[in-house]
């Protein structure tokens, strides 16, 4: 093993998700890579606003949008690769644009990932079949091995987005 691709959304189940990562690549002395995808829906918000609104932001652009969204992410990366204990094994971050699954299914491919390590929201029945799951589709589709990481204190049985117990 010799990449582990950790995806992750800054919650506190992708942060729990990060350390079994952190252990993994200690134990196997494989390279980590955090990944962020932003939503394009998210990277494209501002320039459908001014469209909708005939509204106008002198100097915009939407590559300058995604450029300074991607510049954000990695500064947010760099301070968890710095304030966590990583400094015995490689760590990288990447972040890209679009829908999260397909873009961490193309992360597996294009940096040769042995291992994805990822939290889960823990949904089930109507909320899953609703509101759907990065990570199932993860699990179903991906090529290689994936290790899915429930954070301690959210129920099986019970939405996340209603919290912690």
């Amino acid at each position: 093993m010799k990449t582990i691709l950790a995806p992750f959304d800054f919650s506190d189940r992708s942060e729990y998700a990060f350390n079994f990562a952190k252990e993994f690549a200690k134990a196997f002395g494989a390279r980590l890579i955090l990944f962020f995808v932003i939503p394009r829906e998210q990277a494209l918000f501002a320039k459908e606003f001014m469209v909708e609104t005939d509204f106008s932001i002198p100097g915009y652009s939407e590559e300058k949008s995604i450029r300074g969204k991607k510049e954000r992410v990695i500064k947010q990366f760099e301070t968890i690769i710095r304030k966590n204990e990583v400094q015995d094994i490689e760590v990288s971050a990447e972040v890209d644009v679009g829908n999260p699954a397909e873009k961490i299914l193309e992360a597996i491919e294009k940096f040769n990932v042995d291992l994805v390590v990822m939290g889960t929201h823990g949904r089930t029945g109507i909320n899953l079949a609703l509101i759907g799951s990065v990570a199932e589709k993860i699990v179903r589709q991906s090529p290689v091995p994936v290790t899915t990481v429930k954070a301690p204190g959210f129920l099986r049985s019970r939405d996340t987005l209603n919290g912690p117990i």
